[in-house]
């Protein structure tokens, strides 16, 4: 009987050490998952630049809200339609100290963007900290929350 249990308790241990080495599932699940938003990302940062109202539909889930580095606050509708007449125009957009973190079915993105273009007529801020919130619905990732807040360099 002693035997028995301790051929068992050696089993679980090396069966316990064995499972500590190997990747989990839900950290391999975590990297794909940022890669999807990266990918999705880069995706509506292009959307943007070309005035891609397909695209742009696509990526924004349907109660998207959008609050700009001015603090304007935008709706889906009035996003794609800005960028489709023209009104806000984008030559260019880098992102940098990009972190993605996942929660389940949600993900928060953030980092740092340099903008290149036009806002009505006006410059917009060029150096910006963005959050963004993706959720998972029906299957897919949509962004619902985009926010921008000016950086302002310390001298």
């Amino acid at each position: 009987m002693r035997r028995t249990i301790v051929i068992a308790a050696l089993v679980l241990t090396t069966a316990s050490i064995a499972l500590g080495q190997r990747p989990s599932a839900s950290g391999d699940r975590r990297g794909s998952v940022e890669q999807v938003i990266r990918q999705l990302d880069h995706e509506r940062i292009q959307a943007q630049i070309n005035a891609d109202a397909a695209a742009l539909e696509r990526i924004y889930a349907a109660d998207f809200i959008g609050v700009g580095p001015s603090g304007a606050v935008r709706t889906k509708p009035q996003v794609i339609s800005d960028f489709t007449s023209g009104e806000l125009k984008f030559q260019s957009i880098t992102t940098d100290e990009v972190q993605v973190r996942i929660y389940g079915n949600t993900a928060v993105e953030t980092g740092r963007s340099t903008m290149n273009g036009q806002d009505r007529g006006k410059a917009v801020p060029r150096d910006n900290r963005f959050t963004r919130v993706w959720v998972k619905q029906q299957g897919h990732w949509r962004l619902v929350l985009n926010h921008y807040s000016p950086l302002i360099m310390q001298q």
